[in-house]
């Protein structure tokens, strides 16, 4: 039996926030301000440090000469997130065949709500591991540990799937096959 692990964020949902903000705002330099929201504050979201209302005060403080850009990626962020069907279909399948799935994903508690209200993922998953509620991101070595230790995981059994490569390095530090993900088609052929 193999445990498949997943990350959220451009793995199962979409999460493109430049792309996403240049369709909607063409002429705003939205690949820079992006930069600038998409922050260390942005992390702390994650971490379950700042809220979301907490995160824009602070940006607006920061880039009063850009407040109309931050209003309205605070306003619209979420609706980037839409799931990855063919991720998904892969998700279900791997349950179906008898596997266990997890999700080890950095994510805010608004994106949490968010998501679990629109998707069942969170649902149908074995277990997981949300940086916001451990206070902890990856590719910090801890939060693939408590994974390992919550659901007594042998990290040989397992495979992970996430889009960053700093954080699929540390999963193999642990021992656990990495995969960077790019698209689903590009992961099954590494698996199968």
């Amino acid at each position: 039996m193999k445990n498949f692990i997943f990350d959220i964020g451009n793995v199962l949902v979409d999460f493109h926030p430049v792309t996403f903000f240049e369709k909607r705002m063409p002429d705003m330099q939205m690949d820079r301000v992006c930069t600038l929201v998409f922050d260390d504050v942005w992390e702390q979201i994650d971490c379950g440090v700042l809220t979301c209302e907490q995160a824009q005060s602070v940006h607006l403080r920061r880039y009063p000469h850009i407040r109309k850009q931050i209003v309205f990626i605070y306003d619209h962020w979420m609706e980037m997130m839409r799931l990855k069907d063919d991720t998904y279909a892969f998700f279900k399948q791997c349950k179906a065949l008898g596997n266990a799935v997890y999700l080890l994903s950095n994510i805010g508690e608004e994106s949490h709500r968010y998501l679990k209200h629109k998707y069942d993922f969170f649902d149908l998953a074995d277990g997981m591991v949300l940086s916001y509620q451990e206070r902890v991101l990856k590719p910090n070595p801890a939060i693939f540990r408590i994974l390992l230790d919550r659901y007594c995981l042998d990290p040989s059994d397992c495979v992970f799937f996430d889009d960053r490569k700093e954080n699929v390095e540390t999963a193999r530090l642990l021992g656990i096959q990495g995969i960077v993900f790019q698209s689903m088609a590009q992961a099954e052929v590494i698996v199968c």
